[in-house]
């Protein structure tokens, strides 16, 4: 695929899904920034190991119960949006199209709240990451420069990404994961945890119709698509991801739900 026919994918994807967003999407992206910032909005019950400093005395008094002021988080805040280009997500015209469509959509979220963007690509290890950018022409040309890259071969693999957000993302940011969390060191997801204490982090899960078969009973053969082993696929279902307040999913499988996944995994504010 041409770079200009990425970029005009880009485009038209951004034209198609500018209203939903302007109308869905900023206000959830706004208040799941609730925390340490300086003006008030908020107030909830003190939880262990919370700063003592920010506990709000008269509420407490008031409630005989010690509460925490929630202050609105300062702006001017990146948001990373990494995008897993292993071949998992290559399957199917449906997963290419809705990975983009979740990209375009966060990055006119940002646009519109003031937020500088920054693109990363990831399989086995880093193959791709911008300077963090506000101008919206950046913006869509460092997308469709990633887009453009051939997809990756081989096996995917989170903790290179993770280990590099912790190196290099030093202030507080919005850290967005786009994959279909299919991953060959599930190990790694133990370190999810300590990056959602400093960032605020949202798993974004891309599923076609071809990997959402259901088993109703009994098990079937299969060949994973990275590495080629033969496997015996059963009905169980999959182990719950480590979810805690500032640690999120939504779960995308369709273009026609896409902005409401996304807007009820940023609804609940920062706690």
């Amino acid at each position: 695929m041409k770079f200009a026919s990425v970029l005009a994918e880009v485009h038209r994807l951004r034209w198609q899904l500018l209203q939903p967003v302007m109308n869905m999407m900023v206000g959830p992206y706004r208040s799941a920034f609730r925390g340490e910032g300086i003006e008030f909005v908020d107030a909830r019950p003190y939880e262990v190991g919370d700063d003592w400093r920010r506990i709000h005395w008269s509420l407490s008094a008031r409630k005989n119960q010690p509460y925490i002021r929630l202050g609105q988080e300062e702006r001017e805040l990146t948001c990373l949006i990494a995008i897993d280009r292993s071949p998992s997500m290559n399957l199917s015209a449906q997963k290419q199209e809705l990975t983009l469509a979740v990209a375009v959509a966060f990055a006119l979220s940002a646009i519109l709240n003031g937020d500088r963007v920054r693109w990363a690509a990831f399989g086995e290890r880093i193959t791709y990451f911008s300077p963090a950018r506000k101008g919206e022409k950046l913006i869509w040309g460092f997308l469709a420069h990633l887009w453009y890259q051939p997809p990756l071969k081989g096996v995917t693999y989170l903790r290179p990404l993770l280990q590099w957000i912790t190196s290099v993302v030093k202030r507080r940011s919005f850290v967005i994961l786009i994959s279909d969390l299919f991953f060959h060191d599930e190990m790694s997801w133990s370190l999810l945890p300590s990056i959602a204490q400093k960032h605020f982090v949202l798993l974004v899960r891309i599923q076609s119709e071809r990997d959402m078969i259901s088993l109703p009973w009994g098990f079937l053969p299969a060949r994973e698509v990275e590495t080629q082993r033969t496997f015996t696929l059963g009905y169980e279902s999959p182990p719950p991801l480590p979810i805690t307040p500032s640690l999120r999913t939504a779960h995308i499988h369709s273009k026609a739900g896409l902005i409401p996944a996304l807007q009820k995994a940023l609804l609940p504010p920062l706690r």
